[in-house]
C-alpha cells in the first residue's frame, strides 16, 4: 500500500487526511464499519469472559481487593501477573532493551539525534493518534533503523475497556503506521502495563506480542514532569538498578519515554550510563532475536507488475553502523534543548568485530527500508 505522504518529503498530513483517522487522544467510534469489519475476524469464543476494569478512562484503573482480583485474570497492573509469552527481559545477558512510549512528539527528533550519535536503535511504542501530528517523525525513526512498536491509539488503560474498544484502539493504531510506512506492526506495549488474560487474548489474534519492561528498571521518568520526581532521584534510582547487573540471568527491558522536555533531557544521561556499566543497546526484537520484527517483515511483490529491485543507500546514509561493544563514555550529559547552543561530546567508540545479532540488525534495516521504498514507489 502506497504512503499517503508523497514520497522523498516530511509532509505534515493534510485536515483531509487526518479526517480519514479518528480524533487525537479520544477512543475510537467501535460502531464504524472499518471497526465493525475488524471486531468480525477476532474468535470470541477463545477470549476469556473477565470483568471489565473500573476506571476514569483514559486513566489506569483502580485496583481492588486482592481477593476480588479474578485468579484466572492473570492481571499485571493489579498483581503484577506475568503471562509465558509476555516479554520483560532480555535472554542475553547485558542486553538491553531500549525502549521509549509515548511519542511521537516534538522533542522524539532531539532523541533521534542522541541515539543517532551514539550509534544505537530501539524500539519506539507509538500512540497512534499522536502520528497525527507527526508523521515525519514516524517515518524518520523507521529511517534512521529504528523499530516500531504500538501503545494503542489514545493511551487508555486497555483492561477498562470494553472488547470492541481494544480491538479499535490496536487495529487504528496498526493503520496509522501502516499507511505512513507500509510496515505492520508485530510489538505493543499495553498503557500503564495494563494488560489481562482478556486483552493479551484479543492481541494474539491479531498477530501481537505483549511488551512489559524489567521490574526496577522502569526509569520513572514520567512523573518529573508532574514534579512528583526529581532528575537527581531518576539518576540515583537507575544507577542502583545498574549495580544489580552481576545477580541478573539475563538482560533487561527498560521503561522510558519521548513525549516531554523533561523525559528526554534525562534519556542522554541513562543511555550513558548504561552503556559505560556494559549494556548493549538494541530494540526489542533483537532482544528477543526474532528475525522478523514486523508481521509482513518478509516483503512479497505485487503480482501484478513486477517492480525493479529498490536502490538502497549505504548504510552510513540510512541507519546507525555496527554497534561496538563496551564503548568508552568520555562524558554523561543531558540532550541539549533546541535553544541549547552547546556542543555535545561525542561518544568515543573502541574496536569490536561484527556479531550474528548485528547482521541480523542490518537486515532488519534494509528490510524495512525495501518497504518504505516500495511504498514511495507505489504512490508516484
Amino acid at each position: 500500500m502506497a504512503s499517503i505522504l508523497q514520497p522523498g518529503a516530511f509532509a505534515e498530513m493534510s485536515k483531509k487526511q487526518q479526517a480519514q483517522y479518528p480524533p487525537k487522544d479520544e477512543l475510537p467510534n467501535v460502531n464504524s464499519p472499518l471497526v465493525k469489519k475488524w471486531v468480525s475476524e477476532i474468535d470470541w469464543s477463545k477470549v476469556p469472559k473477565i470483568p471489565i476494569a473500573k476506571a476514569q478512562i483514559p486513566d489506569c484503573p483502580d485496583c481492588p481487593k486482592k481477593k476480588d482480583i479474578p485468579k484466572d485474570s492473570c492481571w499485571w497492573t493489579c498483581g503484577g501477573c506475568v503471562a509465558k509469552d509476555d516479554i520483560e527481559v532480555c535472554p542475553k545477558e547485558k542486553a538491553w532493551g531500549l525502549t521509549y512510549d509515548d511519542g511521537p512528539s516534538e522533542e522524539t527528533p532531539r532523541l533521534l539525534k542522541k541515539l543517532r550519535e551514539a550509534n544505537v536503535t530501539s524500539t519506539f511504542f507509538v500512540v497512534g493518534s499522536r502520528i497525527l501530528e507527526y508523521p515525519e517523525t514516524l517515518k524518520q525513526q523507521v529511517k534512521e533503523g529504528h523499530h516500531i512498536g504500538l501503545h494503542t491509539w489514545s493511551h487508555a488503560g486497555m483492561t477498562s475497556l470494553t472488547n470492541e474498544q481494544i480491538v479499535a484502539e490496536i487495529k487504528w493504531a496498526e493503520k496509522i503506521v501502516f499507511d505512513i510506512t507500509g510496515l505492520k506492526t508485530k510489538y505493543w506495549r499495553p498503557p500503564y502495563g495494563d494488560v489481562d488474560n482478556r486483552v493479551r487474548e484479543i492481541l494474539r489474534q491479531m498477530g501481537y506480542v505483549t511488551v512489559i519492561w524489567t521490574k526496577e528498571w522502569d526509569s520513572n521518568d514520567w512523573q518529573i514532569p508532574d514534579k512528583t520526581i526529581t532528575n537527581k532521584e531518576v539518576f540515583r534510582n537507575f544507577k542502583w538498578a545498574l549495580s544489580t547487573i552481576p545477580k541478573l540471568k539475563g538482560g533487561v527491558i527498560t521503561l522510558e519515554h519521548d513525549l516531554f522536555t523533561q523525559t528526554v533531557n534525562v534519556a542522554g544521561p541513562l543511555l550513558d550510563m548504561g552503556m559505560k556499566k556494559g549494556l548493549e543497546p538494541m530494540d526489542i526484537a533483537r532482544c528477543v532475536n526474532d528475525p522478523n520484527p514486523y508481521q509482513n517483515s518478509l516483503v512479497q511483490k505485487p503480482a501484478a507488475k513486477k517492480l525493479a529491485p529498490a536502490p538502497v543507500k549505504p548504510a552510513a546514509q540510512s541507519a546507525p553502523q555496527t554497534p561496538l561493544e563496551a564503548p568508552k563514555v568520555v562524558k554523561v550529559e543531558s540532550i541539549p534543548s533546541k535553544n541549547d547552543k552547546a556542543t555535545e561530546e561525542q561518544t568515543v567508540k573502541g574496536a569490536g568485530s561484527k556479531t550474528t545479532s548485528d547482521a541480523m540488525r542490518a537486515s532488519w534495516v534494509v528490510s524495512s527500508l525495501v518497504l518504505v521504498a516500495v511504498s514511495a514507489f507505489m504512490a508516484l
